[in-house]
């Protein structure tokens, strides 16, 4: 009995230190990958950040619909004003440049995003949006 308490306490360890010791690797890793391990990890929380458009890097592939998709690597922030990268993707229609959104993650993992004016960003992420 004794060996089987130990054996699940080990592995509930083992779990832990994954789950928590995970998006310590995935962090500022704008990739496909990371984005995965985020999206499933409970123990990662979902925040609104918010990113502009303007100076970004962008690059394009051909989706299997004929169109493009759109792969912006951002810097974004938090409402503290907290610095990480993302990769937001966008299908068929690039983003308008020099535009606010705010984006919706768990971790490296893009939710959703819509369009922002200025004034509704919070000031600590809008005065490092503004430089």
């Amino acid at each position: 009995m004794k060996r089987v308490w130990c054996n699940v306490c080990g592995l509930g360890l083992i779990i832990a230190v994954v789950l928590f010791g995970l998006p310590l690797f995935t962090r500022n890793q704008p990739t496909e990958a990371a984005g995965m391990l985020d999206r499933y990890n409970p123990v990662v929380p979902e925040e609104t950040v918010y990113v502009a458009t303007g100076g970004c890097s962008v690059e394009w592939v051909a989706n299997r619909h004929g169109g493009r998709d759109y792969r912006y690597r951002l810097q974004r922030y938090s409402r503290l004003g907290t610095a990480r990268q993302v990769l937001l993707q966008v299908t068929d229609a690039p983003l308008t440049p020099h535009a606010y959104l705010a984006v919706r993650t768990k971790g490296q993992t893009v939710l959703s995003w819509h369009r922002v004016k200025a004034s509704a960003i919070p000031s600590a992420a809008r005065r490092k949006l503004a430089r």
